[in-house]
């Protein structure tokens, strides 16, 4: 027969939330009336608690999810982890007794929280809960309008990242943290608000050309204050192309297009008439068209004009600057100013123009008596470095 000291079984145990799953001491004493007799030594206990509790459903995403190991013992390792194999990194307390999830939860998911808690001893218990986040209603859903550039674009060194919201956002920092720009080669930039419901990223200096560019906007579930929860998640990527900034004077109504720093073309053009002053400054190219009507109503000036068929028409601002071709004021281009505030080439040279422009294309305007904002348009390079940082809610 053998002999020493019997072993009990391990005590089968589960994981409830907010409630203590293991329990009891460890020791040894005299027996009262015994001078050598010994209580037996039974496993170590090992208490953990954990919010949610299991098999919780509809938790909102901002729950905070903890871990605790009680009675002195420690937590070595906790994972919280999606269906889909995603995730939620988390933080250990210095005592290694507390772990809390690091970012917020996603909408309509069942995540599972695995932890394993280590006794003085060395002892290890490893168990799992699981709980069931919250599908907000549609009024409840922060979602995206528009997200640019497109998955695949190629674009040009002035290119910000723009993504407008479906409704005006409160929690800015929430929502700011949880949008990811990585470039190679890496370049500083930031985000900025340029209204209520627009967020562009922009690099500190122009992009270098040939960068690659991946965008990961990771809303789903992000508590965007005022009752609003991120609806869902996008991703996509854009590649940087040559260099290209095409510098437009008013007063000697010129404009020279420079790739790569040395001037390839120059043009006579025709700007806005005093009154109707092409806008100044630093734009990047929206999109173009290569035929568009183009009515005075859709942008405050009345009955002053209705063009169908407008060639070549590469857009500037959101209040209806464009560089097109306007082969009626040919004998201005070059001489004056004619327009109601668009740049005017010949038929020919705005083809050449729009055939050699791509979206994120730069455009300064010189001599004008009025300014772009930042937000019509992308005349996100209006503003210096720290005027762009100071758009930010959340600071570097």
């Amino acid at each position: 027969m053998r002999t020493g000291t019997p072993r009990h079984p391990r005590r089968t145990l589960g994981v409830a939330a907010v409630a203590t799953l293991l329990g009891g001491a460890l020791g040894s004493a005299a027996v009262p009336g015994t001078a050598s007799a010994t209580v037996q030594p039974v496993a170590t206990p090992i208490p953990l608690t954990s919010v949610p509790t299991d098999g919780a459903t509809n938790i909102r995403t901002e729950v905070p999810v903890s871990v605790t190991a009680q009675a002195g013992e420690r937590l070595a390792d906790v994972t919280l982890a999606a269906p889909d194999g995603a995730a939620i990194p988390g933080s250990l307390n210095p005592d290694g007794t507390v772990w809390t999830a690091d970012d917020h939860l996603r909408t309509r998911t069942h995540y599972t929280l695995t932890a394993t808690g280590v006794a003085s001893d060395g002892t290890q218990v490893t168990r799992s809960s699981s709980f069931t986040t919250f599908a907000p209603g549609a009024d409840e859903q922060l979602k995206f309008q528009t997200t640019e550039p497109q998955n695949g674009d190629t674009v040009g060194v002035g290119m910000p990242i723009l993504v407008q919201f479906t409704h005006p956002v409160t929690d800015r920092a929430a929502v700011e943290k949880a949008l990811v720009v990585q470039t190679s080669p890496a370049q500083a930039g930031h985000w900025s608000w340029l209204s209520d419901s627009r967020l562009d990223w922009r690099p500190e200096s122009y992009w270098q050309p040939g960068t690659k560019v991946q965008v990961s906007l990771n809303l789903d579930g992000v508590p965007a204050g005022a009752g609003k929860y991120g609806g869902a998640d996008t991703s996509f990527g854009f590649t940087v192309g040559r260099k290209q900034v095409s510098v437009v004077d008013l007063s000697k109504h010129e404009m020279t297009v420079y790739q790569n720093g040395s001037a390839i073309r120059s043009m006579p053009v025709t700007g806005g008439m005093p009154g109707d002053d092409t806008w100044g400054g630093t734009m990047a190219v929206i999109d173009k068209n290569s035929s568009m009507t183009m009515t005075s109503q859709s942008v405050g000036f009345g009955d002053a004009y209705d063009i169908p068929n407008v060639r070549y028409a590469i857009h500037l601002t959101y209040s209806g600057t464009y560089i097109h071709a306007a082969p009626w004021s040919v004998g201005s281009q070059g001489y004056a100013n004619v327009s109601h505030g668009c740049v005017g080439l010949s038929l020919d040279r705005a083809a050449w123009m729009f055939q050699n422009t791509i979206p994120g294309d730069l455009v300064q305007v010189e001599n004008s008596p009025k300014t772009v904002a930042p937000g019509n348009g992308y005349g996100d390079w209006q503003e210096n470095w720290n005027q762009w940082l100071s758009g930010s809610a959340v600071k570097s």
